[in-house]
Parts: structure tokens; sequence; C-alpha cells
């Protein structure tokens, strides 16, 4: 009749192949048991099982000087930030319009500030659907054509933006075919006007997905 086998819990492969050299009268050099019992505290039995993983040394990483990365792009859209005070009108845009005139210039802000937002992605691809570009143009046309937009002060500063990129917008529909691809790129100071605008606008008015907003009205 075989001896039965033991039902001890060991922690390890170790421990559990020296307890068979054991009961074989054989030994396993610089080998030691560590057999848990069950009562030990359950922080204790967890270091147990991940002492075995953890390396015995640490990785240290020496601090790396800061080093300024010049760029072109961002001087030229703090040179548009510095040009205007339109960031603290976006900010404080109840010292500038009445409580009337406030609502079309946050129906116009949310929009164009929607639209700018995907030019600027757009101009980033490596080319664009034809189409995207025409309903692009449209969206600017059909908000400068709504009756919020024609309620807006004279002093609304980016009447003259959304006329020229209008303007552009339409040389550009116009040169290219129905269907096909074309590469939508800015130069670099249009781009940094738009990013110094898409940042005034965002003090007063939050960013909106493109189909979630009616340009028309």
């Amino acid at each position: 009749m075989q001896a039965l086998r033991s039902t001890r819990k060991y922690c390890s492969d170790t421990c559990k192949q020296l307890a068979f050299y054991k009961r074989n009268g054989l030994v396993l050099a610089d080998a030691e048991t560590n057999t848990l019992t069950g009562n030990e505290p359950a922080v204790l039995q967890a270091e147990a099982k991940t002492n075995a993983d953890k390396p015995d040394y640490m990785v240290r990483q020496q601090d790396q000087p800061y080093q300024q990365v010049y760029s072109r792009l961002l001087e030229a859209v703090q040179e548009c930030l510095d040009s205007n005070n339109y960031t603290f009108i976006f900010e404080n845009p109840e010292q500038y319009w009445g409580t009337y005139a406030i609502q079309p210039v946050k129906w116009v802000s949310l929009r164009l500030r929607c639209l700018l937002e995907n030019m600027l992605r757009l101009s980033n691809m490596p080319s664009i659907p034809n189409e995207t570009l025409v309903l692009l143009r449209d969206s600017f046309a059909d908000m400068a054509a709504a009756s919020p937009y024609r309620q807006l002060h004279a002093d609304y500063p980016y009447t003259a933006l959304a006329k020229d990129i209008i303007h552009n917008l339409d040389r550009i529909v116009h040169n290219v075919k129905p269907k096909g691809y074309t590469r939508f790129r800015l130069t670099l100071s249009r781009k940094a006007s738009l990013i110094a605008c898409r940042f005034a606008l965002a003090a007063m008015v939050p960013l909106v997905k493109f189909r979630e907003l009616n340009f028309s009205e």
C-alpha cells in the first residue's frame, strides 16, 4: 500500500521539490523550506508571493535638463494674441455687449470655433475629400447668412476673418473637381491667426461637434 502524499501547501516549486527530496532521503544544497501554514497575516502571504518577482535593484533616472524648442508657429500665435485684447473681451463679454446683443455673439462664436477647429484638423491631414471642403465652405456661408450673424454688433472682432475665409474657400472649391481629394493646407500666418482666434473664443464658448450644430439657424 502506497503512503499518502502530504497535502501541505508550499510557497513555491522549490520548496515543494525540497520536500520531495527530503522524503526520499536526498539533499538539495543551499535551499531552505518556507512553508506557509495559512495562519499568517494576509499581507505577509501576499508579500511572500510577490517578493520573488521583485528585482533586487532600482533603476534610477537622472533628471534631464529642460531644453526649450523654438517654434515659429507658436511665436506667431503669441504675436497674434499680443496684438489685440480679444481674449480679454471673450473672457468678459458682458462688459462689451449688452444682454440682448450677447445672444447672437454666443450663437456665432460657438459655430465659428467649431469651424475653425475643423479647419485646423483638416489642414493636418494628407488629403481630404472634396465634398468635405464644399461642406466646410457651405457651413461658413450658412453661418454668415443666418439671422444671429446679421445681428452682431459692428465691433465683433471676427467678422472680417470669417468673410476672408469664405472668400478663400470659394476660390479653392471653384478650382477642384466635384469628386476626388485635395491637399488642404494653411500658411503659417493663417494657421497662427486661426489658433489665436480659437484660443480667444474658448474663453467664452465650449467646443461642440460639427454634427451637433445647425449653421443655418
